[in-house]
């Protein structure tokens, strides 16, 4: 039975398993998230005026990596393959950000953070706005104009709505309790969940949910052995996912599914063009 169960669901985290499908099809998922999922940063930044400490370079390379909030503009906004050739302002492709920020002579310097970039649009804000952009000292100015636009983080990793996407099987530990010695039980001390199960007695199994089994695996081939056994139910996948905040992590999911279905549509689409049957 095909089955999604949502272990845990955080504003930028998730944890899930998935039962009955193919590993192929949801570690394409995984990819997916990573690579083809689209959000919004900065792609184009305009400098006017620079008197601070810190190159323009960097300045721009720290506005592209700042996350911004995605959850309307992906539809609201064209995808990046139709505005490959777009030029900003072009309003169908693109944000205005706009950052003017000086320090008078005899003032203490302050730190320019992402709340102090307006944006045109509302709907695309800092993820996080206490993010420092640069430091600004006493009669020093910052003035700049940047554009962001829809990525995807096959083109550069800023546009990954994903810092973590992981999947692995289901670890699952078979025991016979009266077989178990007490230097087992010594090197497995790091699982109770497993020794729970051996207080009960008889035998049974124990399945590990977003557990390392590095440490496991090597007290079964040696002070557990014979005693223990550990397999990878490939069945039951323990999918990880942990966001830039651009998106929430179930969205993220549901546009690399659309995404994956896209991706077969083009494929039996150009297969039927050659007429293969």
């Amino acid at each position: 039975m095909k089955k999604v169960e949502i272990r845990e669901l955080q504003e930028k985290k998730l944890r899930m398993l998935v039962y009955g499908f193919p590993v192929h099809y949801v570690n394409a998922i995984r990819r997916l998230v990573m690579s083809d999922v689209p959000t919004m940063a900065v792609d184009i930044v305009y400098f006017y005026d620079n008197s601070t400490d810190v190159y323009d370079e960097m300045i721009a390379h720290r506005l592209g990596l700042t996350p911004f909030t995605s959850e309307t503009a992906i539809t609201k906004y064209s995808p990046p393959e139709l505005c490959a050739e777009a030029e900003p302002p072009n309003p169908n492709c693109f944000v205005e950000l706009f950052l003017d920020y000086s320090v008078e002579e005899g003032k203490a310097g302050a730190y320019v953070k992402a709340a102090d970039i307006k944006v045109s649009d509302p709907d695309v804000k800092p993820v996080h706005p206490e993010t420092p952009i640069t430091y600004v000292a006493a009669g020093q100015r910052l003035y700049l104009v940047a554009y962001a636009r829809l990525g995807r983080g096959r083109e550069h990793a800023k546009w990954s709505p994903a810092t973590i996407s992981a999947l692995t099987y289901t670890p699952v530990v078979s025991y016979e309790a009266h077989k178990v010695s007490r230097e087992c039980r010594e090197c497995i001390s790091a699982y109770p969940e497993i020794l729970e199960s051996l207080e009960r007695g008889g035998e049974g199994e124990v399945k590990l949910f977003w557990r390392n089994t590095s440490a496991l695996r090597y007290c079964v081939e040696t002070s557990c052995s014979g005693s223990l056994k550990l397999r990878y139910d490939e069945k039951i996948l323990q999918y990880s996912l942990e966001t830039t905040g651009a998106l929430s992590p179930l969205r993220v999911v549901l546009e690399a599914t659309k995404v994956i279905e896209n991706k077969i549509k083009r494929l039996r689409e150009s297969l039927e063009a050659l007429e293969v049957k």
